[in-house]
């Protein structure tokens, strides 16, 4: 039989250990406020600096007890990341051009500010450059700045590279904690519900996409009576799809070979601008002409696309030949809603509303749809590529100034390449499909396992870092990381008064605080929070990395 210390040399019993114990404390409320999954961070840190109280000749019989690989933490954060950025990518670029000016204010403020901070800080309190560097990528809560900040240090001070580290450890787990705390506060303080912040960012997300509507008029038009319906849409005049038209009583799908008639009553699916539009150029509105078919004539249903027969293929490729009257007047991808254009390609899981004769829009449904099973699978050949492509860019030398090099890290690097993916939907020839269930467990499952990581390695070393900084190292840490907040959720809720979702996501992103982001999402069912963070994300950590390393020469320059 196995002794205690074998099982628990065993890294992944370590593992599950520690994320069984955080996700119980994360679930514990204090006045209605948990720590979420940053109770795994917790969890590590306290099994961690349990471990420090095992009899040294233990310890050196079974050396893994109580640990994880760094690998295994790595990974971790290379899901969590990856997965994040698959999630926001269809919705990410209108996000970022909108609102590109205000995260690079808040970015280059808060953290510029945080940067300015540290130095002063150190200089105030006799510590040193290295010390304060690890000060500040530990209140930031950021590993490729770390690696930064010790690349600089091993080039200009070799002798006190390790104290960046001792700095970052220092400061790390009191900032992870204390923005998910803040993250979960803010709507109290904001004096603003999740659920209205919620509906304030639906109404924000319909501007810079606009919905589609249907709306109803009476032909009066004598230049339009005559048209054909397809060469109606073949002029151009509008975006706005005809479905429907109601002759005499009765209700038809509007066929391409239709002929459009005075007063006949016709119903239009498009954006809320076309269809204004579309009233100048056909008639007046028919709001009280009622376009439901009792006949049997006009079915209306939706199909998702998983038939590889359609996918990757023009939605006018497929429109042709014995599907020529199959009417598609919207589709949604992703959670976005997107106009039936003839040239649009369509991807897995494309829901598209279908109208027309009930035989032959059924069969269509088929044809598109007849392997719903694709859509619970996920190529995992595509999804490797693109993690593999996101470490490797994350490993690239980025030059600086005076010989200095950072990186992206494994995490910027994944981030990056999975907000690329999420957009394009491609790595070359592969496509990458990752249902919505696929892509959330990774998101959770690479956090705990992050968090688990982190915390343990920072459980091992805190107390003796404690002992070695002082309290005044660990109160640097937390003032810094004060400042870096309280910039961010000024600029966002003073200055340009976004709402507490979108502010949130924003001061995670900021942080580069994956337990944060988790904390904001669980706010309510939107998806402000994750797109703010995966916004300011690229930003954020790009001026880590180079402020980094002007604060540590500063520091130098003022000791």
């Amino acid at each position: 039989m196995p002794g205690l210390y074998d099982i628990l040399s065993q890294p992944f019993v370590t593992l599950f250990v520690v994320i069984a114990f955080g996700l119980w404390l994360g679930s514990l409320q204090v006045r209605r406020i948990s720590l979420g999954s940053a109770g795994v961070l917790f969890a590590g840190l306290i099994i961690g600096h349990l471990r420090r109280s095992l009899p040294e000749s233990d310890i050196a019989a079974h050396p893994a007890v109580l640990t994880m690989p760094p690998t295994l933490t790595e990974l971790g954060l290379l899901l969590f990341v990856y997965a994040v950025g698959l999630y926001a990518g269809p919705r990410f670029v209108p996000m970022f051009r909108s609102r590109l000016k205000a995260y690079l204010l808040i970015g280059l403020g808060s953290i510029g500010a945080a940067a300015a901070t540290a130095v002063a800080l150190g200089h105030v309190l006799q510590l040193s450059p290295a010390l304060t560097t690890g000060l500040f990528t530990g209140a930031l809560t950021n590993t490729p700045a770390l690696a930064a900040g010790r690349d600089v240090v091993q080039r200009l001070a070799p002798s006190t590279a390790t104290e960046v580290s001792v700095g970052h450890g220092l400061a790390y787990p009191f900032s992870a904690i204390l923005i998910v705390v803040l993250v979960q506060i803010l709507p109290r303080l904001k004096r603003q519900s999740p659920e209205e912040a919620a509906h304030q960012a639906a109404q924000e997300a319909t501007e810079r996409q606009p919905a589609i509507g249907t709306r109803c008029f009476r032909l009066t038009n004598p230049n339009i009576a005559g048209t054909t319906v397809a060469d109606f849409h073949r002029q151009g005049l509008t975006r706005a799809t005809i479905s429907r038209i109601k002759r005499e009583g009765v209700v038809y799908p509007a066929l391409p070979e239709m002929t459009l008639q005075l007063h006949d009553a016709v119903l239009a699916v498009g954006p809320e601008v076309d269809l204004t539009k579309l009233q100048s150029i056909l008639g007046r509105p028919a709001d009280d002409v009622s376009m439901d078919d009792t006949a049997g004539r006009v079915t209306s249903e939706v199909a998702v696309v998983s038939s590889p027969a359609v996918v990757d293929k023009q939605l006018g490729q497929i429109l042709t030949g014995a599907f020529a009257d199959v009417i598609v007047t919207r589709v949604r991808r992703q959670g976005v809603e997107l106009l039936p254009d003839p040239a649009l390609v369509l991807e897995p899981g494309d829901a598209l509303r279908l109208v027309g004769n009930p035989q032959v829009v059924g069969r269509f449904a088929e044809h598109v749809g007849s392997e719903q099973r694709r859509l619970s699978e996920t190529s995992l050949l595509s999804f490797a590529v693109g993690v593999c492509l996101g470490a490797i860019l994350g490993m690239i030398p980025i030059p600086l100034f005076g010989g200095v090099h950072g990186k992206l890290g494994l995490g910027g690097g994944a981030f990056i390449v999975g907000l690329m993916i999420g957009h394009a939907r491609h790595v070359g020839p592969f496509r990458i499909f990752v249902p919505e269930p696929v892509i959330l467990f990774a998101r959770e499952l690479g956090l705990v396992v992050f968090l688990a990581g982190a915390g343990l390695e920072a459980g091992h070393q805190f107390m003796g870092v404690l002992r070695i900084a002082g309290a005044q190292a660990l109160l640097a840490g937390a003032v810094i990381t004060c400042v870096a907040a309280l910039v961010s959720l000024i600029i966002t809720q003073r200055v340009l008064k976004w709402n507490v979702l979108a502010g949130a996501g924003t001061l995670s992103g900021t942080m580069t605080n994956p337990p944060a982001l988790n904390a904001a999402t669980a706010l309510a069912q939107s998806d402000a929070a994750p797109l703010a963070f995966a916004s300011i994300y690229p930003v954020a950590i790009i001026a880590k990395i180079i402020l980094v390393q002007f604060a540590f020469l500063a520091a130098r320059l003022w000791q």
